[in-house]
């Protein structure tokens, strides 16, 4: 009988360690695992930073599916263009100030977004 009493307790316990595990404050990886990128429903968010020929986070892949919004901010310490492959969207940037573009997956493909000057890919976008 003392088994059953205990059940409940242990439940209790096991349900916390859960809700502490789901709530740590610790970054996920965003999607296709890249670092810095937030998820909210279906647009995703990600934030990019210029200094010099120095990408951070350093270029990788990111995955979208499908009919989603990848919210890409660029700050860039110099004025240029960006460009992103695949979503014949363009955007000028001017130093020090924060350029969002809104690409949304509408071709499976793998996409690769840019700045010109100097040449330099932030990084590539995999629809699917």
């Amino acid at each position: 009988m003392r088994a059953f009493r205990a059940l409940p307790y242990a439940v209790c316990v096991l349900a916390l360690v859960a809700a502490a595990a789901c709530s740590s404050g610790s970054p996920e990886p965003g999607p296709g695992g890249a670092t810095g990128v937030a998820s909210t429903g279906s647009v995703r968010r990600l934030e990019v930073t210029v200094t010099g020929t120095t990408v951070t986070p350093a270029p990788a892949q990111v995955d979208l599916p499908i009919g989603s919004t990848l919210e890409l901010v660029v700050t860039s310490d110099h004025d240029d263009e960006l460009h992103a492959h695949g979503f014949d969207v363009e955007a000028t940037l001017k130093a020090g100030t924060p350029t969002t573009l809104r690409l949304t997956g509408s071709e499976a493909g793998v996409y690769e977004v840019e700045t010109h000057d100097p040449a330099l890919t932030l990084l590539t976008v995999a629809v699917r």
